[in-house]
């Protein structure tokens, strides 16, 4: 009988303990922000008017805290799930301007680094975004690299057709935030 008693409070005790965590989550916060970094694209008037491809390499800091509401629950962040990664462009200062295939975009830091690369050319027109799609799970790739809480990259790299040019693409990653205030 004294086992018996034993088992049960243990059992009681247990299902206390998980409990308290249910009730915990219960006052969970979430929020649905928008990390992004502007990658500044210049590329000059070449000299050589014999290529028709010029190569640009750039790359931006993002700082989750800059996000007012990230830094509010920075201590108490749970989990960052990647919802949608875009690459919109915010200024061209000219026409008929493309991307070539093999373009790559990209989210780094220490540790890792998610690219994705462009299958075919991408006509830069301002206004315009592709989606960078979660192609074998890279999301969770990238969610990874948002749970670490700290500053990260967005970079780009590729191939554009003009000379010239200056373009502004800003990479953004749409996320859901969930953090305890207890």
């Amino acid at each position: 009988m004294r086992n018996l008693v034993k088992i049960a409070l243990l059992v009681m005790l247990t299902a206390g303990l998980s409990s308290c965590e249910k009730i915990k989550s219960i006052f969970d916060v979430e929020f649905e922000t928008t990390l992004s970094g502007d990658l500044d694209i210049d590329i000059q008037e070449s000299a050589r008017k014999s290529t028709n491809s010029y190569e640009f390499q750039t790359w931006s800091d993002v700082d989750p805290l800059d996000d007012d509401e990230i830094a509010e629950y920075i201590d108490n962040i749970k989990d960052f799930a990647v919802d949608r990664v875009v690459a919109e462009v915010i200024f061209v200062n000219k026409g008929s301007v493309l991307f070539e295939s093999g373009t790559t975009f990209s989210i780094s830091d220490n540790t890792g680094t998610v690219s994705w690369t462009l299958g075919s050319d991408w006509e830069i027109v301002e206004g315009t975004e592709i989606t960078l799609e979660d192609v074998g799970g890279v999301y969770k790739a990238v969610a990874d690299i948002l749970n670490k809480k700290g500053a990260f990259q967005v970079g780009a790299e590729g191939v554009c057709s003009e000379t010239g040019v200056s373009i502004t693409i800003r990479i953004g990653i749409d996320t859901k935030v969930t953090a305890s205030p207890l």
